[in-house]
């Protein structure tokens, strides 16, 4: 069973509220992706849910990364990642 850190969804709220732009990365599988975020309530969170195996390179390299920023638009100099 997964469980959400203390203070996770708080943060997401802040996000949120903020307006901030927001996508998920990951080398999972979709089906395990989407079933991980919903399984800590955060299925309406993310804009985007990027998967390595849609780049031509998956993480450690940049290359999901580069694509969710493509996604929502955002610069990298104006880009943090929670890992």
């Amino acid at each position: 069973k997964l469980v959400p850190v203390s203070g996770l969804h708080d943060l997401c709220k802040w996000i949120e509220d903020k307006g901030i732009r927001r996508a998920a990365v990951t080398n999972s599988p979709r089906a395990n992706a989407e079933a991980m975020i919903s399984a800590v309530g955060l299925s309406e969170f993310f804009e985007f849910v990027v998967l390595g195996e849609e780049c031509e390179r998956g993480k450690p390299y940049p290359d999901p990364y580069l694509k969710a920023l493509k996604c929502l638009g955002v610069p990298a100099k104006r880009a943090m990642v929670f890992e």
